[in-house]
């Protein structure tokens, strides 16, 4: 019952970082500067929240702390570049193909062959974000479309890292906003570059948004919640990306986004459920 509920709970603090992550896409948008600028100064920005979380500026170097810290770091700057270089839609939609990426490892890494609910949550949810952004794709370029799919290993690293023995989350998603934090010296060198208030106001909310999805991701997978259902619930994030667009820039998401948004929230709810039921039977 324990184990239970600290899975049930792991997976509540995975949806509340993919909320806090799903304005990553309307802010890089919306913010002046170029990409490799505003990686830098939101990871300083959650560099400086989550070493003061820690207790320590200190980085831990280890393999699994650099497993970590290098997909935290890949993935927000590939997710950055390619959100300028193809559609928003595209760039998330790519980047959430990871459950499978994921599932797969555990099968060929582990032998953890998927059982009936996670293959069927995967696929369903995969196919209500396809519906959600279908009206999207071909409008973006092959370049940034390929950056956006390689987030989709990489982001997986992320996952994997936390099921490490001895390895703390809190730790490589510190390191690699420290890594990510680098960038800030591509400032000078940044044309677009300018201090205003849209700039000033961008950066601080992407800067927030990061540090409380790490957060709340750290918070999770500390709970030992397996990678698998961390990736499944974590797709809210690409449902409410396109939300935020109709929002605040006036994207209209379309009867084939909202199908897609009911399917996936279907999904992740019914997954969750027959999950809770797995383990309270365990």
């Amino acid at each position: 019952m324990e184990k239970h509920g600290s899975q049930a709970r792991g997976a509540l603090f995975i949806m509340l970082a993919s909320v806090a992550w799903s304005f990553s896409g309307v802010l890089s948008k919306w913010a002046p500067w170029g990409p490799f600028s505003l990686v830098g100064a939101r990871a300083l920005i959650a560099a400086l929240v989550l070493g003061a979380s820690r207790g320590s500026f200190v980085p831990v170097f280890s393999k699994g702390t650099w497993l970590g810290a290098v997909g935290v770091t890949a993935t927000s700057t590939l997710f950055i570049i390619a959100n300028r270089l193809t559609t928003a839609a595209n760039a998330i939609v790519l980047q959430y193909a990871m459950p499978v990426v994921v599932i797969l490892a555990c099968w060929i890494l582990w032998g953890q062959k998927p059982d009936k609910v996670d293959a069927g949550a995967t696929l369903l949810t995969l196919g209500g974000v396809l519906m959600c952004f279908i009206g999207g794709f071909g409008r973006g370029s092959l370049l940034g479309d390929s950056l956006a799919l390689m987030t989709a290993f990489t982001f997986a690293l992320v996952f994997f890292a936390a099921r490490l023995p001895g390895i703390d989350p809190m730790d490589y998603t510190y390191l690699g906003n420290l890594l990510s934090a680098l960038f800030v010296f591509a400032i000078p060198f940044d044309p677009d570059f300018v201090i205003n208030t849209r700039a000033v106001l961008s950066i601080l909310a992407m800067g927030a948004s990061l540090s409380a999805g790490y957060w709340f991701f750290t918070a999770g997978m500390r709970t030992q919640v397996h990678p698998v259902t961390a990736s499944i619930v974590a797709m809210v994030e690409p449902v409410l990306n396109p939300l935020w667009a109709f929002l605040f820039l006036g994207e209209n998401p379309g009867p084939f986004s909202l199908v897609g948004a009911a399917l996936v929230i279907l999904s992740v709810g019914v997954y969750s459920a027959l999950k809770a039921r797995q383990g309270r039977a365990a």
